[in-house]
């Protein structure tokens, strides 16, 4: 059985984001494969403290912190969402803190410690209702994950979604993010 993974950075546990990460787990989990979910915000995860202890022979970030869970479920996952609102014209803090927190994967020689072929969705909600706005920043970040060494990535971008409600009211958007979910699991 194939496992996804959900990074949800969204500080708001009921908000757009969530409801785009609940449709794309919906997809995914039709197709069976089974789903861990976390709600960054609710967890301890520090900051890079640029010390290079990853480098070394465990190829693990020392900082004893919430994130040494979400290494393990990298590792087994075959597909990871990173879904986040845009704030301040990128991802928000939370996602941004366990994304800097990656850099254990990339070996000292520069190639990575991942499993080649981990897909990639980039799931985002926006108060902005053109999603080409912000289009190439996250486009940027899914380049960043390629170079780290995770493979394909999607991104899917849902505008002016202030609320769950404005989510759900867009039923493109929300047949999107089942199918983005679905080919997570392809």
């Amino acid at each position: 059985m194939q496992k996804i993974l959900v990074l949800n950075g969204s500080p708001r546990k009921q908000g757009s984001t969530a409801a785009m990460v609940e449709e794309i787990s919906k997809g995914a989990s039709e197709q069976g494969a089974e789903i861990r979910s976390y709600y960054l915000n609710g967890m301890n995860i520090k900051g890079c403290q640029s010390c290079y202890a990853c480098k070394g022979e465990s190829h693990r970030c020392i900082l004893q912190d919430d994130m040494q869970e979400l290494y393990d479920e990298i590792d087994a996952a075959s597909g990871v969402v990173f879904a986040t609102p845009v704030y301040m014209w990128q991802m928000t803090a939370q996602l941004k803190q366990a994304v800097d927190r990656l850099y254990p994967f990339l070996k000292p020689d520069y190639s990575s410690y991942l499993a080649p072929s981990k897909k990639v969705l980039l799931a985002v909600t926006q108060g902005r209702p053109d999603t080409s706005m912000f289009h190439n920043y996250f486009e940027h970040m899914g380049k960043n994950l390629s170079f780290l060494g995770f493979g394909n990535y999607k991104i899917l971008i849902a505008g002016g979604t202030r609320k769950s409600e404005d989510f759900y009211k867009q039923a493109e958007v929300v047949a999107e993010a089942r199918r983005m979910g679905a080919w997570l699991v392809e």
